[in-house]
């Protein structure tokens, strides 16, 4: 079996504003100030430590050490005992004095910087995009402590956080050609410059419009029923006439054969069209049943197609509801060409009308037991995604370095995916006993079984560290496990890639770091990333057949979740599942998911297919249960070791594979806390810093916090925004931001942007493609 294999095509990921207006935000003179303070206190303090014992001090001598300043010496015996003292503390004085004097006179620039980016059109139009109460406020031209701290964190999160989310986070493309000469070529008019932008419907509505219009009385009895995840019926009482939807349930499932409508159904089953009604609306509740209208979980546009398929029925019903779709659609038609106004405009219309039409309201307006805590999770009624022009090609060694260089990394993550498996295989058998049971059952009694996450690889490789106080490590020198060469399945994973170079041609020379960021355990470079690809079906149609090649004796299977975020699920070659959502294929190879069990011994599991007479496995979708674990493709996951307080950057063959992490002790939380003011915020954070050694700029991971956030120690409003997080977090985790502030290559007209190569690898397949052909300028894809 072949090894890692690089895919050739990459979605590269970048920010819509420059890190420099972050820099903006910096108090550098004020920082090196406190510094300096620091360093004469922290003097100050070793020589009251050490210096010679004074017999019967006088009260003004004792105030002087107390409060570090300099000793009147005037006819004090041996006044020479002092003179260090004496010429720190007039040090620290002069450093308090220059703190306060810089501060002064950079506070408020910071403060006019943050005040004229909160004026800047695309800035709003990025805060009405996310948040339009936040919006609200700097439109309204609010000020106050809580909105400049807004405005900061969506600063750091705009400037130094790659997203894939509206125009701030475009869509870009680029490709590896090992065979081209050695380089890496890059064509960009700047973030601002974009080849399409594309509005979405949020998951809640268009599942609630399309329930409301398919149960419309008008339209319900056009309908045709079909079976969908369970094969099975469910048992039905015999004799009296179906009285409830519950009761006619059975019989309605025993018939839905895909062929006739509902009223058809209805009348075959001697009951009125309101009972059978109802009682496909249980079905569908019950994942029993689906029909027509019922919008594919993978479809990019629903709401297009919801339209193109309620045009397909008869009467007048079918015209209204076709009527209220496309003056919605006519709404979603002009958000992106709107500004942060006209944004939130147009998003209060949109959740208006559909709930003046259909009922349906956002989950928030449901009540506590309807919100959910995904981070992914469409909050407001419309999204939008846009494609930038930047396209870049690395070819030649530096292609092959991309590929060779993350295998030692890989190997060691698929080792610990392989016995993660394992363990989860085991967690399930010892829960399910020794029996077969249908698998959804197993996932409904297992959900409070946690992934058994491996930690044995982790701790060796944390054995491996000599020095857990050392700023770097290299770890390619440790064996690894001997692979167990009865392990066939494939493995798929996708990388977020992050180059560090002083510029884009010293990475073309092999002047560059690379950094293994965010690990997924599916290809993503696939269906919704292509939508602005200007060759989109030839590289989905290279992803099936690369994928296809990888060796397996079992078949993979999708399992389709109903669609619940604005990341839409990958529908993959092979068998699918209709879990929650429906195929979007025409002749989709479909699996009811009654159809699939669990062997179990007590000891492991496996789980098969009783029509396919074969054991199957899942695809990965980020789907982190233990079930999902078990029974699915070994999923690829970072590295995760510490030392404790402070574990060093590791790298693996060349590649960083953790970047160097500090955790806060509860002493430098509260000293942190105790901060009143800017002032002394930067002061403590400083000497922090400095005492542990961290970089200016690291990103603070916090438990609970999906994203981590920037922290520049410089810059005082990146510094309330850390603090307000900490005070409400006890657990934070410091890591360096790596590739740093010298090391973004990739420059606008407005500064350097921090960029990621997202790319997909597999394990079992060939090798890269052969040559490509260049991806065309966005003069040749208009």
């Amino acid at each position: 079996m072949k090894g890692w294999t690089l895919f050739p095509h990459l979605v590269v990921r970048t920010t819509g504003f420059p890190f420099d207006w972050l820099e903006r935000l910096g108090c550098p003179e004020s920082a090196e100030w406190a510094r300096r303070l620091e360093s004469e206190r922290r003097g100050l303090v070793a020589l009251r430590e050490q210096g010679p014992r004074v017999r019967r001090p006088s009260r003004e001598l004792l105030s002087a050490l107390k409060a570090g300043r300099p000793v009147d010496t005037e006819g004090m015996e041996s006044p020479e005992r002092f003179a260090d003292w004496n010429t720190r503390a007039a040090a620290a004085q002069e450093a308090e004095a220059g703190l306060a004097a810089a501060l002064e006179r950079e506070l408020p620039a910071v403060e006019s910087q943050l005040a004229t980016l909160c004026r800047e059109p695309r800035f709003l139009e990025a805060v009405a995009s996310s948040s339009p109460p936040v919006a609200k406020d700097l439109l309204a031209g609010r000020g106050g402590s809580r909105v400049r701290r807004q405005v900061a964190s969506y600063l750091q999160r705009l400037c130094a956080k790659n997203e894939t989310m509206g125009f701030f986070g475009p869509i870009n493309y680029g490709q590896v050609d090992p065979e081209a000469p050695t380089g890496v070529s890059l064509k960009w008019s700047g973030p601002e410059t974009l080849v399409g932008r594309n509005t979405f419907a949020a998951s809640w509505w268009v599942q609630g419009v399309a329930r409301a219009i398919a149960f419309d009385p008008d339209i319900a009895s056009w309908l045709v029923p079909r079976k969908k995840a369970f094969a099975e019926m469910p048992a039905r009482k015999t004799g009296a006439m179906p009285v409830s939807a519950e009761d006619l349930l059975p019989r309605l499932v025993e018939l839905a054969d895909g062929t006739r409508t509902l009223a058809a159904l209805a009348s075959s089953l001697g009951v009125a069209p309101g009972l059978a009604r109802e009682a496909l609306r249980l079905g569908c509740d019950k994942a029993l049943l689906t029909h027509q209208l019922e919008v594919p979980t993978a479809v990019h546009h629903p709401v297009d197609d919801l339209a193109e398929r309620v045009a397909a029925l008869p009467g007048a019903g079918a015209r209204r509801h076709v009527e209220g779709l496309s003056s919605v659609l006519a709404l979603m038609a002009r958000y992106g060409a709107a500004d942060a106004s006209g944004k939130m405009a147009l998003q209060d219309a949109c959740a208006r009308r559909v709930k003046e039409l259909w009922g349906v309201v956002p989950p928030t307006e449901r009540g506590p037991a309807s919100e959910s805590h995904n981070f992914y999770q469409d909050r407001l009624a419309l999204r939008e995604e846009c494609g930038g022009d930047l396209r870049i090609e690395v070819s030649g060694e530096r292609a092959r370095e991309l590929e060779t260089r993350l295998v030692p990394a890989l190997a060691w993550m698929a080792e610990a995916g392989w016995r993660t498996r394992e363990a989860a295989r085991a967690a399930v058998a010892q829960r399910v006993g020794s029996r077969t049971v249908p698998f959804w059952k197993v996932a409904a009694t297992t959900a409070d079984v946690p992934v058994p996450l491996d930690a044995s690889v982790a701790e060796l490789l944390a054995k491996a560290i000599p020095d857990a106080g050392a700023a770097s490590v290299e770890l390619g020198s440790v064996e690894r496990p001997a692979w167990d060469a009865s392990r066939t399945l494939p493995l798929i994973t996708s990388v977020d890639l992050l180059v560090g170079a002083r510029d884009v041609e010293a990475w073309g020379r092999g002047e560059y770091t690379l950094v293994m960021g965010d690990i997924h355990d599916t290809a993503l470079v696939w269906g919704w990333a292509l939508q602005f690809h200007p060759s989109r079906a030839k590289v989905e149609s290279a992803m099936v057949r690369a994928m296809g090649v990888l060796p397996r004796a079992v078949p993979l299977v999708t399992v389709l979740p109903s669609r619940r975020t604005g990341l839409l699920p990958s529908e993959f070659p092979g068998p699918v599942v209709e879990l929650g959502g429906v195929s979007s294929r025409a002749a989709a190879w479909r699996i009811p998911l009654d159809d699939l069990f669990v062997e179990s011994d007590g000891r492991s599991a496996r789980l098969v297919s009783k029509r396919l007479g074969s054991e199957v496995c899942l695809y990965n979708g980020e789907l982190d249960s233990a079930v999902h674990t078990a029974f699915s493709l070994p999923r690829i996951r970072s590295l995760r070791v510490s030392m404790g307080d402070h574990t060093p950057r590791l790298t693996l063959g060349g590649v960083v594979v953790q970047r160097e992490q500090w955790r806060l002790d509860a002493s430098a939380r509260d000293a942190l806390l105790a901060c009143k003011d800017d002032r002394a915020r930067l002061r403590v954070a400083v000497n922090l810093w400095d005492a542990r050694g961290l970089p200016t700029c690291v990103f603070a991971k916090f438990k609970g916090e999906r994203k981590p956030v920037l922290v520049d120690v410089r810059s005082p409003p990146l510094l309330r925004v850390f603090l307000n997080l900490l005070e409400q977090k006890e657990d934070v985790l410091l890591s360096e931001m790596l590739p740093g502030p010298e090391q973004l290559w990739l420059r606008g007209p407005q500064g350097r942007h921090t960029v990621e190569l997202r790319c997909t690898l597999m394990w079992g397949g060939p090798s890269m493609s052969p040559r490509l052909e260049p991806l065309p300028s966005p003069e040749e894809e208009a």
